[in-house]
């Protein structure tokens, strides 16, 4: 019997067992991949998001500490999430722009846009779109708190449940707020939306006015009695001016009330009050707030010695009469009105004004 050899066969191709694993295989490597790219590609569009809102936050909020710093008075906000921003219209608004506005108000509608809306000189309105992704944004206004003369609160302007009560404490005092502290929450993708706290200070009100950040006004600045602190200049009497004078408004004994010399000292600012509904206000206080179509009167201690001084008001074209006893004026109607009342001596001294506000 012859023995058979057998030749080893060649491989034709791979099993069905070792093809299934190397599909398994190779899907995972595949679901790998494609996880990895997902999530970097969601990655990317999160971290997108978050610098558009950072963004939006940075812009909005350079913007508003922009048109705070030159502010000349704010107005009164309907809410606690209005800010609204008097300044001269030859300073830059809101929209970069002079000679356009004079007045900017703040604040985010419902579908979380930061708004600005401009009254322009024309006497028209434009609102704008200042940034996106905004989702709240909260305005309170430093206010001293009395324990020391540089010591700083931030308080809201309506307090109550509903937001609706003003705050005696801000309105009070409100023609010397020069600062205000903006609370922002910006939408990024996150649940939880970051609020942003930022405090932004009027130049112009801090070195014309006391200021909210606590000290005395840098151009203007009060003396121990209320009269001059440097010497007082020639009246053209034949009294001798005496430098370290008492700051009683004269180089003189103490008027009678009967007449006399013009003085023009800053003492008269402390002898006159201003009362608007049963509220009486003093002069030296700073700018304050009356009711709708107020009467304001404004009285004057009959002690002291007003020869020389005027009185007028922005809302009356007649020209300044002569300071008497007591005078009324009549607050226009509406919210967020303005009157300012301006008081004169001479040429020599630089006018005293204050802004009443409507609410």
């Amino acid at each position: 019997m012859r023995n058979k050899m057998q030749m080893p066969r060649s491989q034709a191709g791979v099993s069905l067992v070792e093809l299934m694993v190397g599909l398994t295989i190779g899907l995972i490597i595949t679901a790998g991949a494609m996880t990895v790219l997902f999530s970097n590609q969601k990655l990317i569009l999160s971290k997108d998001k978050m610098d558009r809102a950072q963004e939006n936050f940075r812009f909005a909020s350079t913007t508003i500490s922009r048109v705070v710093r030159q502010a000349t008075s704010f107005g009164i906000p309907s809410d606690n999430n209005e800010l609204i921003v008097h300044f001269d219209s030859s300073q830059r608004d809101c929209l970069g722009q002079t000679n356009y506005s004079s007045v900017n108000t703040f604040k985010v509608d419902a579908d979380n846009k930061l708004l600005c809306i401009l009254d322009l000189n024309d006497g028209t309105r434009q609102t704008i779109t200042l940034a996106e992704d905004i989702s709240d944004v909260n305005f309170t206004y430093g206010i001293q708190n009395g324990a020391s003369a540089n010591s700083l609160v931030y308080r809201p302007f309506f307090i109550g449940g509903d937001g609706t009560i003003t705050n005696p404490s801000v309105s009070n005092v409100w023609g010397t707020v020069t600062s205000v502290l903006t609370k922002m929450s910006v939408v990024d993708g996150e649940a939880k939306k970051p609020t942003v706290d930022f405090i932004s200070t009027s130049h112009l009100l801090a070195m014309t006015q006391l200021a909210s950040s606590g000290g005395t006004s840098k151009v203007n600045p009060p003396s121990s009695g209320g009269g001059s602190s440097t010497p007082e200049p020639d009246d053209g009497d034949d009294d001798t001016d005496d430098p370290n004078d008492t700051g009683d408004g004269s180089d003189n004994p103490p008027d009678d009330g009967n007449g006399g010399d013009e003085t023009c000292s800053n003492s008269m600012l402390a002898n006159i009050s201003l009362t608007a509904n049963g509220t009486t206000h003093p002069w030296s206080g700073g700018n304050f707030v009356a009711g709708k179509a107020a009467t304001v009167t404004l009285t004057v201690n009959n002690s002291v010695n007003r020869t020389g001084w005027t009185i007028d008001s922005d809302k009356d074209s007649s020209p300044p009469e002569s300071l008497n006893l007591t005078h009324s004026f009549s607050l226009p109607n509406g919210n967020n009105k303005q009157m300012k009342l301006t008081l004169r001596c001479g040429t020599q001294v630089t006018s005293e004004s204050i802004t009443i506000y409507s609410n």
